[in-house]
């Protein structure tokens, strides 16, 4: 039995020193291996201009929201956005989808190929092919349209066309405003030469 005891701790204190050996020499092999890698080779890269990307400071996606003091909740997202090098506080965008959705629960999607958001007047400029589609497929096309971001009001100096079931509507300009009356929250006007085609034939009613 004591040499069994003997044998054993004999093994035990050969295993103490072989075994970190071991080890040792298995991490010197990976390094070895690791050193022959090209780094090059084997790291992804993107195509980028960074020269391009630091000057003009682009930024891909922004996404804006916010709730009105009448209580619209408002979204405005852009394809892409950079802030204008002519004029501090406004951003320059394109590629414009906006959503209201009014507390009365009908809402509007806003489309335009460009905007000018100023952070001062909190009102986005937009322009080019600016489309309002409500959700009672009533769709209205201007080519600028002002949209506060602060309270519900939209605003158009320029010619404007409303479509929907039974009528055809174009004018100079247009607005709608949140006035905050329980009977009249949001007002609609239209200015400038209105002309209004009724078709009853083509209505759906109400």
């Amino acid at each position: 039995m004591p040499t069994y005891d003997n044998t054993y701790s004999r093994v035990v204190a050969w295993l103490k020193i072989i075994l970190p050996l071991l080890a040792l020499a298995i991490l010197s092999t990976l390094f070895m291996v690791a050193r022959t890698i090209d780094p090059a080779k084997n790291i992804p890269y993107a195509d980028v201009d960074i020269e391009e990307l630091t000057r003009e400071q682009r930024i891909g996606n922004p996404d804006y929201s916010g709730i009105t003091a009448d209580g619209a909740a408002i979204r405005l997202k852009a394809r892409q956005a950079k802030p204008d090098p002519d004029t501090a506080d406004r951003i320059l965008g394109s590629g414009i989808d906006a959503t209201i959705d009014l507390p009365d629960g009908r809402s509007f999607d806003v489309t335009s190929l460009d905007m000018v958001l100023d952070n001062v007047a909190r009102i986005a400029r937009l322009s080019g092919d600016v489309t309002v589609i409500s959700s009672r497929e009533v769709r209205l096309r201007t080519r600028e349209m002002e949209l506060a971001l602060e309270t519900t009001r939209l605003t158009s100096d320029t010619e404007t066309t409303v479509t929907g079931a039974g009528f055809d509507l174009t004018a100079g300009g247009f607005a709608m405003v949140g006035d905050g009356s329980e009977k009249t929250p949001y007002r609609v006007v239209f200015k400038d030469g209105v002309k209004l085609i009724y078709d009853p034939e083509g209505s759906e009613g109400p």
